[in-house]
């Protein structure tokens, strides 16, 4: 039972790797095609590139520091179920 534990523990943390690369690259890719479109669309200057990358890399960190925490509770709670375990072995025997 152990080993099919880890084995799904494994593949979260892969999920959630994935998702870090995911939420960091996405909002900054994105910005900067938006500030590109709207460069093309409208004329505006090299400024609003800039602008948007910032924005971009601010909305990457937001939405690292959301998973993190999320992830964070994860962790507390597997620990808190991992206490209680022991516990629950010695009641029984």
């Amino acid at each position: 039972m152990s080993g099919k534990k880890n084995y799904y523990k494994s593949l979260s943390n892969l999920a959630l790797l994935s998702q870090v690369g995911f939420s960091m690259v996405v909002p900054i890719i994105g910005s900067i095609w938006l500030a590109n479109f709207l460069m093309e669309k409208f004329g505006f200057g090299i400024w609003l590139l800039f602008l948007f990358i910032i924005i971009g890399v601010a909305t990457a960190f937001a939405n690292l520091y959301k998973l993190a925490a999320f992830s964070n509770k994860d962790i507390e709670k597997d620990k808190k179920e991992k206490q209680k375990e022991p516990s629950d072995k010695k009641d029984g025997e």
